[in-house]
């Protein structure tokens, strides 16, 4: 081998090698058809640092909880199909703990990377062959080196600016094929940072494979310090390459369903020395040899003895969302004195929100699932509850019957709104009057909604309201049967199992929805007709950036007798969402009396998400904890309110997100307020 060392300024060659680099990954990312290996995976778990919080470390990093060393050795037949469906069935496990079905998983799911595709993890990183690269990334000259001769480029690359998204490292490229011959990414996350190194077979037969592929992965949080790391090697033993299609292009089937799967009923454990000396890529470690020493059965001086233990225990049941399987039955409970379920808002102040899922999973993947909820709004001292269950009894059809039993926003009748007109703007008057001829309100729901055909959904419902008014008097009553459809052109789809779930679509979503209430059904029942309808799309532009759109109207038709006003999609949210819920219908600083005061309303939001937007200002690498930015556009049209405008900014990461909003009236200013949501544990 010889070694050239090349000037590392120069700019214009590093320039033409990463264009030719770029400009075959889009080629070489679609080139393999399928493959099957035999695949060897080892990996250590070690703590460096730790204190009496490290009970919770299940809460923070993809560990077990009252973490301690663990080594492991695992075999598994490995099988790829284009372009996306990747099986893995396990022969063999060495542990010295346990090993269970959802460490295998997330072992095995790093292995699942094809480092030509524009962006890696579920389209969470960019990477930099991505087209676009030179937009994110800064790429350097290091040297190069000529290996049996073949000329081999060393070229670092950085990000441009500080991001969860990007990365930095080391890619070696092969002259003439611009294929790549090894590459090193370092990434980051608010808790964690990981280090990947993959190198590549050079054998034709093989040659955009890997080979072997490290990652060491450190998690740091509560005062505790962990590494995970990995090494993978591949013995392959089938590859088909995609063949030339002169064909002219066909339309892309929309069901995107992408395997992972795992075939190992019963985890098969082997002692055998012999079996792994010939399964091994490379002696164990000295580390992996200690821990090996300590297997399952044996106890450690330090098991456990800590007195503080039964009290930790205790007190991670009443503040750790707990995740309970048994069998087909699952348990989330977001924890009674947990205080990630905290949130705040400009407009309702704190909130705390309890949530309980119970579900149980039958035959053909159908689905008996409890949801009940309970909220406490601070600012209004209000109880907000929901008691929701579902029966999905057609998964692959999307076919669920819901009931939902819950109270909602005390409001006015809508009758009484329109005599006091104007007066509603008066400040002075919202606050002595506010709680005048309110009404609590309280609904049963009952719901059936399917797919006849793909995008299409059908939904029919019978609803009863009780208005219960807070200074006394009469109670009114609705009976509304709804229906509703709802329909996205070329739905993308993929079925996890017999369970349909919806992916994306190029083109907008759009509903609609009539009620109508039946009198006679209950006292003061009333009488009259809605209509409401919705259009909205979430549009990726470039590889980071996000396009939201939302726009809605409805109106009451008929009304015979006095009515709630009470629409579907202009309704408020007392308890903020988390970030990765599509908004839609949401003014965080509006006031919650303008939801009932109009018959008629028409709505429109905007929303634009990106890594990179205002904090790429300033040059601090504290924006590296940063995932995303958010700016959003809110306008709505009442007649009572003919002109309201919400601005807002956002920033979310790992731990939380939060937003300032800004309220302005027909022009005029009225309200800022701030929006603040945990991420962490939920």
């Amino acid at each position: 081998m010889t070694t050239q060392a090349s000037r590392k300024g120069d700019r214009s060659q590093v320039d033409s090698v990463m264009r030719h680099v770029v400009a075959n990954a889009a080629l070489y990312e679609q080139a393999v058809a399928s493959y099957e290996a035999e695949v060897y995976v080892k990996g250590l778990t070690t703590v460096q640092k730790k204190n009496l919080l490290l009970y919770f470390a299940n809460l923070v990093f993809p560990v077990e909880s009252n973490q301690k060393e663990t080594a492991f050795e695992m075999v598994s037949d490995f099988r790829y199909e284009a372009p996306g469906n990747y099986h893995h069935d396990i022969r063999a496990i060495n542990s010295n703990r346990p090993f269970r079905a959802r460490k295998q998983k997330e072992v095995l799911s790093f292995i699942n990377l094809n480092v030509y595709s524009p962006t890696i993890y579920d389209k969470g990183i960019i990477m930099p062959v991505a087209r676009g690269a030179f937009r994110y990334y800064n790429f350097y000259l290091e040297g190069t080196e000529d290996i049996a001769g073949i000329r081999i480029y060393h070229i670092r690359f950085s990000p441009k600016q500080w991001s969860q998204k990007l990365l930095d490292g080391e890619l070696y490229i092969i002259d003439k094929s611009w294929t790549i011959d090894r590459i090193v990414i370092n990434g980051l996350s608010t808790l964690s940072e990981f280090t990947l190194q993959m190198r590549f077979s050079r054998d034709r037969r093989y040659f955009l494979l890997p080979e072997e592929a490290d990652l060491k992965a450190h998690f740091h949080a509560l005062g505790n310090k962990l590494t995970n790391s990995y090494h993978v090697a591949f013995r392959y033993r089938a590859v088909t390459w995609t063949e030339e299609d002169n064909e002219p292009p066909q339309p892309k089937p929309l069901d995107r369903t992408r395997y992972f799967s795992l075939s190992s009923d019963t985890i098969p454990i082997v002692r055998d020395t012999a079996y792994w000396l010939s399964k091994r890529d490379a002696a164990p470690t000295p580390e992996e040899l200690n821990v090996y020493r300590l297997l399952p059965g044996q106890s450690s001086a330090t098991t456990d003895s800590n007195s503080f233990t039964p009290y930790l225990k205790m007190t991670g049941r009443l503040t750790n969302t707990m995740n309970l399987d048994y069998k087909t039955t699952r348990v989330k409970y977001s924890g009674l004195l947990n205080p990630f379920q905290l949130g705040y808002s400009g407009s309702n102040g704190f909130t705390y929100h309890q949530r309980i899922r119970i579900s149980k999973t039958f035959a053909r993947d159908r689905q008996l699932r409890f949801r009940p909820e309970l909220g406490y709004v601070f600012k209004r001292r209000q109880l907000f509850f929901k008691l929701a269950a579902d029966w999905e009894y057609l998964p692959s059809r999307m076919g669920v019957l819901s009931l939902i039993a819950a109270n909602d926003n005390p409001s006015y009748p809508a009758g009484v709104m329109a005599k006091i007109g104007q007066q509603l703007q008066d400040s002075v008057f919202q606050l002595a009057d506010e709680r005048h001829n309110k009404f609590h309100h309280y609904y049963v729901d009952l719901r059936n909604s399917i797919e006849p055909a793909n995008g299409l959904r059908l939904e029919a419902g019978l609803s009863l309201h009780r208005r219960v008014p807070t200074t006394g008097g009469g109670t009114f009553h609705d009976f509304t049967p709804s229906v509703g459809l709802t329909y996205t052109p070329r739905q993308y789809y993929w079925m996890d199992g017999y369970r349909k779930e919806y992916l994306y679509s190029h083109f907008p979503t759009f509903s609609i929805e009539v009620v109508q209430a039946i009198p006679g059904v209950g006292q003061r029942a009333g009488n009259y007709g809605r209509v409401e309808t919705d259009m909205h799309q979430s549009i990726r532009i470039g590889l980071s950036q996000r396009l939201n759109y939302h726009l809605s109207g409805g109106f009451y038709f008929n009304r015979r007798s006095l009515y709630f006003s009470d629409f579907r999609y202009f309704a408020r949210r007392y308890f903020p969402e988390s970030w990765d819920d599509r908004f839609g219908g949401v003014f965080n600083q509006l006031k919650g009396e303008w939801y009932n005061v109009s018959d008629s309303y028409v709505q429109g939001h905007l929303m634009f998400e990106s890594p990179l937007l205002l904090l790429q200002l300033f040059k601090t690498r504290h924006a590296r904890y940063v995932v995303s930015e958010r700016l959003y556009l809110g306008q709505l049209w009442t007649p009572s309110l003919p002109c309201y405008t919400e601005l807002g900014y956002g920033v979310g990461s790992d731990l939380f997100n939060v937003g300032v909003f800004a309220g302005f009236e027909q022009g005029r200013y009225r309200s800022v307020g701030v929006k603040l949501t945990f991420e962490l544990f939920q």
